[in-house]
């Protein structure tokens, strides 16, 4: 099957496979997400993101967080360069625009739902809250509704590679520092209703047409 969902699935796969667990300042993984983030500079039209690997520190010395670059490059890899996807540094700019484009209504390259809508399928995104800037604070999550009411959030996004009835397989990048695959239990009917995670819960799922 060769759509945006697969190819992207089997991207994230064929990342994950590079780099066997090995991290992000390491070489060449290093090499590997300047590639993520010139991918998505151009994309955005970033031209500070062009200067950043895996190995570049913010003014407090922290590495900056790569696991939207991830994103981001896998959907051009996807889409073979399609414009219309919101490259970004930040998660919550693809989840707003998708949440936004489902509102519209009409026919739409991607759109998003709330976590529970659909089942769970191979090349889906599913994108969870963190605590941290925005909103995302433990006595005010993100939720879908209120998503488009905040411009700056906190989130993570993972790929959906396989799913069933029970669990479902995601990867995804800047986890513990590399790309790793992890491991959902669904409710049997192949939803993701799960809102235990320690540091948030996941509450939109992202699909993409043709």
């Amino acid at each position: 099957m060769n759509t945006i969902a697969e190819r992207l699935a089997a991207w994230a796969e064929a990342e994950e496979a590079r780099f066997l667990g090995r991290l992000e300042d390491e070489e060449p993984c290093r090499r590997w997400i300047a590639d993520y983030w010139r991918i998505v500079g151009d994309a955005a039209g970033r031209p500070a993101y062009l200067h950043v690997d895996g190995r570049t520190t913010d003014a407090n010395g922290d590495r900056w967080a790569w696991s939207a670059a991830f994103i981001g490059a896998g959907m051009w890899a996807a889409t073979r360069g399609a414009p219309w996807f919101a490259y970004c540094e930040w998660h919550c700019t693809y989840v707003r625009d998708a949440i936004a484009r489902a509102g519209a209504g009409g026919d739409q390259p991607y759109r998003a739902v709330p976590i529970g809508a659909l089942p769970l399928r191979r090349g889906d995104i599913v994108v969870q809250w963190r605590v941290g800037i925005g909103d995302g604070a433990p006595d005010r999550p993100i939720t879908f509704e209120r998503a488009l009411a905040v411009d700056l959030f906190t989130s993570h996004g993972d790929i959906v590679v396989r799913a069933g009835p029970e669990s479902a397989e995601i990867i995804g990048g800047n986890l513990a520092d590399t790309v790793m695959r992890r491991r959902l239990a669904l409710d049997g009917t192949g939803r993701l209703h799960d809102a235990t995670q320690a540091r948030g819960h996941w509450f939109a799922l992202i699909r993409f047409d043709g």
